[in-house]
């Protein structure tokens, strides 16, 4: 009995301590942390920040020389997770040297009203809108869209089908049901349970329980999305599954994709096969650096930001 007892009082300890690390983490990086990362990279990332229906969003791009002419990659992050999550393919010179990186932080994360979650996929994409109008002159325009920032990129696509050219899903959860949810996340969405998770886990567990819904929100509207798409998934993913892929490209019927499945990756991919998924963009770069495809001729519009 002696030993039950003080094995569940340093379980008990361990789960305080762990749940006090907890609520230090918040997976992002301050403006003077991103300068500082970034001190001696090739490119130092400019962040701005606008205000949309009373939410501000912060986002981070690549030096404005040449973004007029330069084709746009917009890195959409998965949960829980910031802007930061893609800080790596901004120092990348085979990535710099092709394109205009963008990387924004989704409504509730990083420092866009960190904690205030948004479930909706479709106010997801509506408060990330005016990032797309800021390069809608863009000649080419690219998402990246990671795990749930695959759902938001999913959205954008539908919403702006003749200014957006291409969508790289990233393990991207897209079929209303195709993904875990863990039983502890229905534990701790109540109270006093709730009361005592950090606001990051809180954030991404709030988006999961509500994703079938809000997936199943945007279902009718696939036709809508005539970009060209690629899919990266690992074949082993348990947490968004593979089916993910077979789904979307069921319901692309006016749109082009292709599919990279990894037989030996998991939900893993933006960190294990960084250099592979970058092979990835490139190549659809250098696709349409050799096309004919005319530039759009839509006027650029400019946010009010701040540094």
């Amino acid at each position: 009995m002696r030993v039950l007892r003080w094995a569940f009082i340093i379980l008990a300890v361990l789960f305080a301590g762990l749940l006090t690390a907890a609520h230090w983490v918040d997976s992002r990086d301050s403006d003077a942390e991103i300068a500082e990362d970034f001190r001696d990279a090739p490119v130092h990332p400019v962040v701005h920040r606008y205000t949309v229906n009373g939410r501000t969003i912060r986002y981070m791009e690549t030096e404005e020389a040449g973004q007029d002419t330069l084709p746009v990659v917009l890195f959409v992050h998965g949960a829980p997770s910031s802007s930061s999550f893609f800080s790596n393919f901004f120092k990348d010179t085979t990535l710099l040297n092709r394109a205009h990186l963008v990387a924004v932080d989704r409504p509730g994360y990083g420092y866009s009203d960190f904690g205030r979650v948004e479930t909706s996929i479709i106010k997801q994409a509506k408060l990330l809108q005016p990032l797309i109008d800021r390069y809608r002159k863009a000649a080419f325009f690219m998402i990246v869209g990671s795990s749930y920032g695959g759902s938001v990129s999913a959205r954008l696509a539908m919403n702006n089908p003749d200014l957006i050219d291409h969508v790289v899903f990233v393990s991207s959860a897209l079929g209303p049901g195709l993904e875990r949810t863990y039983p502890i996340s229905y534990f701790i969405d109540k109270p006093p349970l709730r009361w005592l998770m950090p606001p990051l886990l809180m954030l991404a567990n709030d988006e999961k329980l509500a994703h079938r819904k809000a997936l199943t929100e945007i279902l009718p509207d696939w036709h809508k999305i005539k970009a060209a798409v690629t899919f990266l998934h690992g074949q082993r993913d348990d947490l968004v599954y593979p089916t993910n892929v077979s789904f979307a490209r069921s319901h692309l019927v006016n749109a082009d994709s292709k599919e990279f499945l990894l037989p030996e990756n998991r939900h893993d991919i933006v960190f294990n096969k960084r250099e592979y998924m970058t092979e990835i963009i490139v190549n659809i770069l250098n696709a349409y650096a050799h096309s004919n495809k005319p530039q759009k001729s839509q006027p650029k519009v400019y946010l009010t930001a701040s540094h």
